[in-house]
């Protein structure tokens, strides 16, 4: 899956989600105008109705209608509060009536309660339309939404659902593709590392076998010390993407209780002799600070780190190791002076198989297993690492050991 196809397809999901939620909104909406439309129906046609039954008289002929009309509120009120009940109305209001002609209160009724939405109708009392009653009445805004909560409710969660389950899909697409991506940088980068020292190895054989390895002990001990440290590094690698190759495999760990000085600066010694940059160590550790751990897996989590620390530095390199003991944990610290790692990475660091973008430098190459070999070692001690890093600045990596091991 290309860049350009699967931001298409976000886009897509990104609008149909909203056309989506723009729909849901718009019936919501509707439902809740509806509500309203069909209550002020029910206020005129009650009035209405209730206008006829109390003020109207039949008609005289020759007689204007307005000299028939007998207006009484309180008969009125007699025929208007039933009337709204009998359609499941019980708001406060207010009735006045007026003369259109002059525009004066003629008389009115207004209630104690406090009308908290009023809403205004005018209705004519007589067909000459000389006088007019003004009914000013309470409308329940919040009880129409409350009608209509069950289906806001279930629009969001339709929304909801939809976007939880598009998102997920969309996640799971990227991380399909991430992992493709990675797993073909794994098989690129480990063809190097391994070609690496098989190369040196069967050169070194070729060579002896160009000389007389009897005539010259010394060259052939060097060469054959150089097999050995190679075979050795293939070993090593091989045997770390074995540890790793299964998911849930727990590593097999032999705890006991050292020292940590003497396991620091016999890795830092091994380091500095199979390197070509300048590597400075400071290691701040007191003579008695000692560890609970297995110290093979420790030693090899030490290498990783300080390993990623001199490739991703540039050709001077100062290196800090720090332990001491803090509440009931044993702490230990790997700062470099380094390139640093993005924000964005450092979440994804601890991840099987994934690396930092570098680009195609060959001394920077690696196989993405060594942090997150370092990561699942240490949870199975019971510990935590995190890393602080920025950009230009260098990084610090924070193991934590519970000193008690549990």
């Amino acid at each position: 899956m290309n860049r350009r196809y699967f931001r298409n397809i976000s886009l897509f999901v990104i609008a149909s989600l909203m056309l989506l939620a723009t729909i849901q909104a718009v019936s919501v909406y509707s439902a809740y105008r509806n509500r309203v439309e069909e209550y002020h129906n029910r206020v005129e046609t009650t009035t209405y109705k209730s206008i006829y039954s109390a003020f109207r008289m039949d008609a005289v002929p020759g007689v204007p209608n307005a000299s028939r009309v007998r207006i009484n509120l309180q008969e009125f009120r007699l025929f208007f509060e039933p009337n709204l009940r009998d359609v499941a109305i019980d708001e406060p209001y207010n009735i006045d009536i007026i003369d259109k002609q002059s525009g004066r209160t003629m008389m009115q009724y207004h209630t104690d309660k406090a009308i908290e939405n009023p809403t205004t109708h005018l209705f004519d009392v007589d067909d000459d339309s000389l006088f007019a009653l003004r009914l000013t009445i309470n409308t329940p805004y919040e009880q129409f939404w409350s009608d209509v909560k069950w289906i806001i409710l279930s629009s969001v969660a339709i929304v909801i659902l939809l976007a939880a389950i598009l998102i997920y899909l969309i996640r799971t697409m990227y991380r399909q593709r991430t992992l493709e991506q990675m797993r073909r940088d794994f098989t690129h980068n480990i063809t190097h590392e391994l070609k690496t020292p098989i190369s040196v190895a069967v050169a070194a054989t070729d060579a002896m076998r160009n000389f007389s390895a009897d005539a010259d002990v010394e060259r052939r001990s060097r060469y054959l010390e150089m097999v050995e440290q190679q075979l050795t590094q293939l070993s090593t690698m091989v045997e770390n993407i074995l540890t790793v190759s299964v998911d849930g495999r727990e590593v097999r760990c032999n705890f006991t209780r050292f020292r940590l000085l003497p396991l620091l600066q016999s890795t830092t010694q091994a380091i500095s002799l199979s390197q070509q940059k300048s590597v400075e160590f400071c290691i701040e550790c007191s003579d008695s600070q000692e560890v609970r751990a297995d110290e093979m897996h420790l030693r090899q989590i030490l290498s990783t780190l300080i390993d990623n620390a001199i490739k991703y530095s540039g050709e001077s390199v100062k290196i800090t190791l720090r332990a001491y003991s803090e509440a009931d944990h044993t702490v230990i610290e790997c700062s470099d002076n380094g390139f640093g790692i993005s924000r964005e990475h450092q979440r994804h660091i601890f991840e099987k198989f994934y690396r930092v973008p570098t680009g195609e430098i060959h001394h920077a190459r690696g196989y993405g297993l060594g942090l997150y070999y370092t990561h699942k070692v240490i949870r199975q001690h019971g510990g935590e690492i995190s890393v602080n890093s920025r950009i230009g600045k260098g990084s610090t990596f924070t193991i934590k050991l519970p000193t008690n091991g549990e």
